[in-house]
């Protein structure tokens, strides 16, 4: 038993190495947690942070398309530029100008779907 203990410790310090790049950024939580209750500077820690997360997004999704054929990459390629308009559209991106607080909900929806997808990618790419 004293075994499995040490052994299960250990794993508990090690996965956060192994999934350190899976979330948000440590600039983005840091930011968010300086920012206070100002709208417009959770707003910009958000914009800075999404923007991130999209360049990692594209990158995991280039990543990705090596497990398909040309045709399936095609489609693929298709899918992404739709997901990218839908999460857009879902999350109100044509409100954002209106008030700091429309930008703030924009800038956060985007943000989650954004991780979320781009951790699926990458738990995808683990398999490569």
């Amino acid at each position: 038993w004293m075994y499995l203990k040490y052994w299960g410790i250990s794993l508990v310090v090690l996965l956060p190495m192994h999934t350190q790049a899976i979330g948000y950024s440590s600039n983005y939580l840091s930011c968010m947690n300086s920012a206070g209750s100002s709208s417009e500077i959770l707003a910009s820690c958000m914009k800075t942070e999404l923007s991130k997360q999209d360049d990692r997004l594209k990158s995991l999704f280039k990543q990705t398309l090596d497990l398909y054929t040309d045709k399936q990459q095609k489609a693929q390629k298709k899918y992404q530029k739709q997901w990218f308009k839908l999460r857009d559209q879902q999350c109100g991106e044509s409100n954002k100008s209106v008030s700091d607080d429309y930008k703030m909900k924009y800038y956060n929806c985007a943000l989650k779907q954004t991780v979320n997808r781009a951790n699926m990618l990458e738990k995808q790419s683990y398999r490569l």
